[in-house]
C-alpha cells in the first residue's frame, strides 16, 4: 500500500515536472518575439483587426455541439467574446451518422452570436493517414471539398439563415504536413490551423497560410498560472494566440453520460472547464486583449446575409474578390442599404469608420451590432424600432 502511494507521488511530481519544463520552453521561445516584433509596432496598437493583439478561441469536432451551446452561449455572449468553432458534416459516434437538424440549429445559432464555423474536413479523417493510404487529390475530393457543398445546402429550420462559406480550415488531430498547406491555401482557404508548433506560436494581422495553436484542454492545461504567463508575455509581442480545445464541460459532468460507449473515451479526454475559459477570458480583458476568430486574425470579413455582402462588395475596387479584407472597409464612411432586402447586419461592424447609413426599407429587427460603430453619427430608417433595438438614439 506504501508503494502504490509512493508510485503515485512520484507520477504526480513527474507530470509537474514535464508541465514547467513544456510551458517554460513555450514561453522561452515566445519571448523571442518581443523585441523582434515590438520594432514593427506602431504607436496606435490598440486598433482591433489592425493592431490589437487577440486572443482566437478554437473548438474542434462538432459532435460535441449540443456541449459547445449548452455551455458556452452565455459564457462567450453576443459578439462579445468571438470564437471559432470548427465543424464537421457527421458526428463521430453514433454509427457515424450525418448531423442532425437540431445540431445545424445549434451550430447557426452559435454563428448568429457573432462565432464562426470553420471547416474541420467532412468526416474529421486524419489527413496524414488518409493521403498515406490513397493519396493528396482523394482527401481534397472526399474531405475538403464536400464540406463545403454539405455546408451550403443547410439552413437552420426557423429563421432560414445559412453557413457562411469557411474561410479556414483546422486540421483533425492537428495532422498535417506542408504538401497538404501548400493545396489548401489560397484555393480554398485563407489561414489553416494546426497545433503546437515548434518555435512559432502566435500569429500576426492578416495572415495568410499556417497558424500554430497552444491546446488548453485539461490534458495539457495543468495550471491556470501557466496560461496567465503565456497570455503576459504574448501580449508583449503584438501578436495573436490561437488557443485550442474541443468540448466545453464543467469537471463534475461525466463523459460517460453521454452514452457514446468505450470507444469515445479517449475524445472524453480532450475538454477545457467554463471555469478556465472564464480565467483565461478575465486575464486577456486585464491586459487589454481583443477577442477574434481565425478568419479575423486572417483579416477577412465575412457575412451571414448575402443581400448585404453583396452591397458591400459593390464598394470594393475589385467586387469579385474571393475575400473581402478588414482593411479594404476601413475607408467607407458612408453607405445607402436602402431597399435591399437586408434581414442580418452581421459584418457591418467591420466598417469602423462608418459615419452615415441608410437602412430603409429593409427587414431588419436586430440593430445592436450598429453600437459597435464609435464613429456612425447619421442613421436613416425606422428610427423609433432601430434606438429600441440598440439602446442608443441617433
Amino acid at each position: 500500500m506504501i508503494k502504490k502511494v509512493y508510485r503515485k507521488i512520484r507520477l504526480k511530481a513527474a507530470q509537474t515536472w514535464y508541465w514547467h519544463r513544456f510551458y517554460a520552453k513555450l514561453i522561452k521561445e515566445m519571448e523571442k518575439k518581443i523585441h523582434s516584433n515590438n520594432k514593427l509596432i506602431k504607436i496606435n496598437s490598440d486598433v482591433p483587426f489592425v493592431s490589437k493583439p487577440g486572443i482566437a478561441f478554437s473548438f474542434d469536432d462538432s459532435f460535441r455541439v449540443e456541449q459547445w451551446h449548452k455551455y458556452g452561449m452565455d459564457l462567450f455572449g453576443y459578439y462579445d467574446v468571438k470564437v471559432t468553432f470548427n465543424i464537421n458534416a457527421f458526428h463521430h459516434y453514433e454509427g457515424k451518422r450525418e448531423h442532425t437538424q437540431r445540431e445545424i440549429d445549434l451550430l447557426l445559432e452559435l454563428q448568429a452570436n457573432g462565432h464562426e464555423l470553420a471547416h474541420h474536413g467532412l468526416k474529421h479523417e486524419n489527413a496524414k493517414a488518409y493521403i498515406t493510404e490513397y493519396n493528396l487529390s482523394k482527401w481534397i475530393e472526399d474531405e475538403i471539398e464536400p464540406l463545403f457543398k454539405w455546408m451550403e445546402k443547410q439552413a437552420h429550420s426557423k429563421t432560414r439563415e445559412k453557413f457562411k462559406v469557411p474561410v479556414s480550415h483546422a486540421f483533425p488531430f492537428a495532422a498535417y504536413n506542408d504538401e497538404m498547406i501548400t493545396a489548401l491555401v489560397s484555393k480554398y482557404f485563407k489561414i489553416v490551423r494546426g497545433g503546437n508548433m515548434s518555435e512559432e506560436h502566435l500569429t500576426p494581422f492578416n495572415h495568410t497560410g499556417f497558424a500554430p495553436s497552444i491546446c488548453i484542454d485539461d490534458t495539457f492545461l495543468k495550471s491556470e498560472k501557466y496560461i496567465k504567463k503565456v497570455l503576459r508575455v504574448a501580449k508583449k509581442t503584438g501578436l495573436n494566440l490561437i488557443l485550442m480545445s474541443h468540448s466545453i464541460l464543467p469537471e463534475e459532468v461525466r463523459w460517460e453520460d453521454f452514452g457514446w460507449g468505450e470507444e469515445s473515451n479517449f475524445a472524453g479526454t480532450w475538454r477545457t472547464s467554463p471555469n478556465m475559459i472564464e480565467v483565461i477570458i478575465k486575464e486577456a480583458r486585464k491586459l487589454g486583449f481583443e477577442f477574434y476568430t481565425t478568419a479575423e486574425i486572417a483579416g477577412v470579413a465575412t457575412f451571414i446575409d448575402p443581400n448585404l455582402e453583396r452591397c458591400i462588395r459593390n464598394q470594393l475596387i475589385n467586387p469579385n474578390v474571393k475575400w473581402i479584407t478588414i482593411s479594404e472597409l476601413n475607408s467607407i464612411k458612408e453607405i445607402d442599404l436602402s431597399g435591399q432586402n437586408i434581414t442580418n447586419l452581421d459584418g457591418i461592424q467591420y466598417l469602423s469608420n462608418l459615419e452615415k447609413i441608410n437602412l430603409s426599407n429593409n427587414q431588419i429587427t436586430d440593430y445592436r451590432l450598429l453600437n459597435r460603430l464609435s464613429k456612425l453619427k447619421e442613421i436613416y430608417g425606422d428610427n423609433d424600432q432601430i434606438s429600441s433595438k440598440t439602446g442608443t438614439q441617433y
